[in-house]
């Protein structure tokens, strides 16, 4: 799932959703569906809701910076029904971010907001951790991952892809033939 209302509006194309299917593709996951939705709260919040009532994993991007249409955090905490909580860890890696440009911005404190069942992940290229949560009433795991792909690629990697590996069963193969 992508979220934004440049991606809805299609003033910008969204690449996360293809290069996440294909790598899922790669690990034996097949992607059952791809949705982008805009930066409203409710919007996200169903989104998540109904995408998980369908697959036991959920992968979305974007949403999670600090300003006032980044959504996503408070989208994922309300649909579970759980409290935002600051996460030491993240606030830790802000303060380290920001530590050579003048200190963390009052702004970004938010960016280390989770809901209280879920943690954080780290981002080593970026400011906004990554959110992994259960989401137990629909059995769903979701991750929600930054939208800038060289954050969300690496984080994909390092946090999604073992989970989705564990989801596969059998081999699955892609053949491509070309034909004039």
């Amino acid at each position: 799932m992508s979220i934004g209302d440049e991606l809805a509006l299609g003033q910008t194309l969204d690449t996360n959703s293809r290069w996440i299917a294909d790598r899922l593709f790669s690990l034996g996951v097949r992607a059952v569906e791809h949705a982008t939705v805009s930066d409203d709260l409710g919007d996200i919040r169903d989104a998540l809701g109904r995408l998980g009532e369908r697959a036991g994993l959920v992968v979305c991007t974007g949403g999670l910076g600090p300003t006032a249409d980044d959504l996503t955090r408070q989208a994922l905490a309300t649909l579970l029904g759980a409290a935002l909580v600051e996460d030491g860890d993240a606030i830790e890696h802000l303060e380290r971010w920001f530590a050579g440009r003048g200190g963390l911005p009052s702004i970004n404190r938010v960016q280390a907001l989770r809901p209280a069942s879920g943690a954080a992940l780290e981002n080593p290229n970026g400011t906004a951790p990554g959110i992994r949560v259960r989401d137990e009433r629909r059995g769903a795991e979701i991750f929600c991952l930054p939208g800038p792909p060289h954050e969300m690629r690496p984080m994909f990697e390092r946090f999604v892809a073992p989970f989705a590996g564990t989801l596969a069963d059998g081999v699955t193969r892609a053949r491509l033939l070309m034909t004039f």
